[in-house]
């Protein structure tokens, strides 16, 4: 069994440069966390290497039919919640996979190249799963906050911590800028050779396509930690209402507090979806309290922890948040095989 050893604050400051530049070269990380080059390097490869922390890209605002997302409420059969959660984690659509206490059993996000593949996903293949007994579904509509936005905090403040998201113009993909994305969503450093390589193209063209992929928001690049070796074991999920005239400034001011990684509004009722990682149980009540004074307007209606984080964006986890294997984040593919 893999030894279990928490991050040190040269663990989280490594990670945390790279949150803010996930690309960065080593030179430049290595100036940020005062160390040299070789040590960034070498460092970051024993966490990467042991599933403590990790690069990756998800499908943006910007990838042009590619941001039809859905957080799923999911009950199932009392003895089956770990093994349908196992069995969705399986699924290119379901890019996150969460076993929750609170009133539901698993909570999805859900993303597909349209609205016709999210229903088909939905209704042909997340329905009929043996054990699944309900699910509901609430549509994004916007994000305000999310993985690549949020910071461990362990470094000075630079200012681009809390940054929000921008709109963007979005990008219409061909084949190879696809393959692209699925390659970043399995290493976010890939090396430009790698990336060439794996799609048959040349080096600089591989370079030029990452660069428009990445500045047009199709692709999203967040760096990742096993939140319970950085201290933050505690995933709550909050839905909130609010009035509909304030409902963007309201999930922008949530976007921005400390321990929150997604302010998202929604389709549906409730109309927000907050989740924060905190260190501890006890912090669950206070948060909501801070939540509640920095952001009145706010209702908070409905409460989830996470007890177990099963996949995190086509990352798969074992119980210490330590990614095991990747399931490549195919949006674009149809869910349910079409019939011979």
């Amino acid at each position: 069994m893999q030894e279990v050893v928490a991050l040190d604050e040269d663990d989280l400051a490594l990670a945390e440069a790279l949150q803010r530049d996930p690309r960065a070269p080593w030179t430049a990380v290595a100036e940020v966390v005062g160390t040299n080059a070789v040590t960034a390097s070498r460092r970051w490869e024993r966490l990467r290497a042991t599933g403590a922390a990790w690069v990756t890209g998800t499908p943006g605002p910007g990838s042009h039919h590619a941001q039809v997302l859905a957080y799923v409420d999911v009950t199932c059969l009392p003895s089956e919640k770990t093994r349908v959660a196992q069995e969705l984690a399986g699924d290119a659509h379901a890019l996150s996979v969460d076993i929750t206490a609170g009133g539901r059993d698993l909570l999805l996000t859900v993303a597909a190249v349209d609205l016709p593949t999210l229903g088909s996903y939905l209704l042909e293949r997340l329905d009929r799963v043996p054990g699944v007994t309900g699910t509901r579904a609430r549509i994004a509509t916007r994000l305000y906050a999310e993985g690549s936005t949020w910071r461990l905090g362990v470094l000075p403040a630079n200012g681009a911590a809390g940054a929000a998201i921008p709109f963007v113009r979005p990008a219409v993909l061909d084949e190879v800028d696809r393959e692209l994305m699925s390659a970043l969503g399995e290493d976010g450093r890939a090396s430009y050779a790698a990336l060439a390589l794996g799609t048959g193209i040349s080096q600089p063209t591989a370079r030029r396509r990452v660069d428009r992929l990445i500045g047009s928001g199709a692709v999203i690049l967040r760096t990742e930690v096993a939140a319970p070796l950085a201290g933050l074991p505690v995933m709550v999920v909050l839905s909130a209402d609010a009035p509909a005239g304030r409902l963007d400034d309201v999930a922008s001011r949530l976007g921005r507090l400390r321990q929150v990684r997604l302010s998202a509004t929604l389709a549906g009722t409730p109309c927000l979806l907050v989740t924060a990682w905190l260190p501890s149980l006890e912090e669950v009540h206070r948060f909501e309290q801070e939540l509640v004074h920095q952001v009145p307007e706010a209702d908070v209606v409905d409460r989830l922890v996470v007890l177990r984080s099963v996949k995190r964006m086509g990352r798969l986890l074992d119980a210490w948040g330590r990614a095991t294997g990747t399931v490549r984040m195919d949006v674009w593919r149809q869910p349910v095989p079409s019939p011979p």
